[in-house]
């Protein structure tokens, strides 16, 4: 008999569907290496074309952040911009002064601290003529905060005149009850661009072009938070560090990382570790990978701002101009008195992450 039909093989299995795709490096928790969870409460590419005021406050004011006339810049809405994809605070000068005419100060609406001789910042601001230079202003204060989380931005700061002064920093919200240094404050990044022997700080000096953080605290707390202002200087403690050299371009743009979690602040830029900072028995203590510190009093300040539930940190970016303190010196700005752009400092993008409850 013939041999019997073999049944035909079953046929191959299908293809395995093909992995999806990694997420892009935006979207990956950050949190992730610190035992947490995060959420994206924020994010801004400034592809609009104009700033998200239910995100950002442009402040208007003209007065030095270190008491009167200290810095030369009128912080007006026309020094800021929104265009190709990024925001732009622009230094310019301008010697109709037509944008202090139609300024109105906002900063008391704001909430920031009284000075304790009784006058608003926008009293003090009406007191002081324009100097015709003006510059941008933000901030994300009752709308974007953070009390643990990562920050991400991608920012450039101001490189081209000897006396722009920019940052991209965060101010603790009790700044208008505590006042400052008692609120805490800490600079992602910020960067001094005179030429010359720049900072008359207490314990050091500084580098002009090289991006720097910092960490300020109070060495003790008061018993009276308004009496302590009227000599804020007695009480602050710096922790002051610059980003190491080779690890960043300060004249274009880089990618900033600052890492607020429970007893602990890292910095970090274009993925690099540059400093943390640790709650060391209610004490700040600060370690630097990648940079070096300038300062007595690095590592030194009490930690309690930055745990605060209270108190937790909103954004600022600014540029500033011309302060006296910070050069250390006389100012010689009559050179800049030329209508037009001075300087200005950009951000691509800006990320806040906050962790999970």
């Amino acid at each position: 008999p013939p041999p019997p039909t073999l049944p035909p093989p079953p046929p191959p299995p299908p293809p395995s569907p093909p992995l999806p795709p990694p997420p892009p490096p935006e979207f990956l928790d950050p949190c992730l290496s610190y035992g947490r969870r995060c959420r994206l409460k924020y994010e801004d590419g400034f592809e609009s074309g104009y700033l998200d005021e239910a995100k950002w406050n442009i402040e208007v004011r003209n007065d030095g952040i270190r008491g009167d006339g200290d810095e030369e810049q009128f912080y007006v809405r026309d020094g800021v911009e929104v265009s190709g994809g990024k925001v732009h605070l622009k230094l310019y000068y301008d010697s109709s002064r037509t944008s202090a005419q139609r300024a109105r100060c906002n900063a008391d609406e704001l909430r920031y601290s009284t000075e304790p001789a009784g006058r608003s910042i926008c009293e003090r601001s009406a007191a002081r003529h324009p100097t015709g230079f003006f510059s941008g202003r933000i901030n994300t204060k009752d709308k974007v905060e953070v009390l643990h989380g990562v920050v991400e931005a991608r920012v450039k700061l101001a490189d081209r005149n000897d006396y722009s002064w920019s940052a991209f920093w965060a101010l603790g919200t009790q700044v208008g009850s505590r006042g400052w240094p008692f609120c805490g404050e800490s600079e992602i990044t910020e960067m001094w661009t005179t030429s010359t022997q720049w900072s008359k700080w207490k314990d050091g000096v500084g580098d002009a072009m090289r991006p720097a953080f910092t960490l300020h605290s109070y060495h003790s707390v008061p018993g009276d938070f308004a009496a302590a202002r009227a000599n804020k200087q007695a009480w602050v403690s710096y922790n002051e560090g610059a980003y190491a050299d080779g690890t960043y371009d300060p004249h274009g743009y880089n990618d900033y990382r600052w890492v607020k979690m429970p007893n602990k602040i890292a910095w970090f830029v274009n993925e690099r570790p540059v400093a943390e900072a640790w709650n060391g028995g209610g004490q700040v203590r600060m370690r630097i990978h990648n940079g070096r510190w300038w300062g007595g009093e690095f590592g030194d300040g009490l930690w309690a701002p930055f745990d605060d539930p209270r108190n937790p940190m909103f954004l600022i970016f600014n540029l500033a101009f011309g302060s006296g303190v910070s050069l250390g010196g006389a100012k010689d700005i009559n050179r800049f008195r030329k209508n037009g752009e001075l300087d200005r400092a950009s951000m691509e993008y800006v990320r806040v992450w906050e962790v999970a409850s």
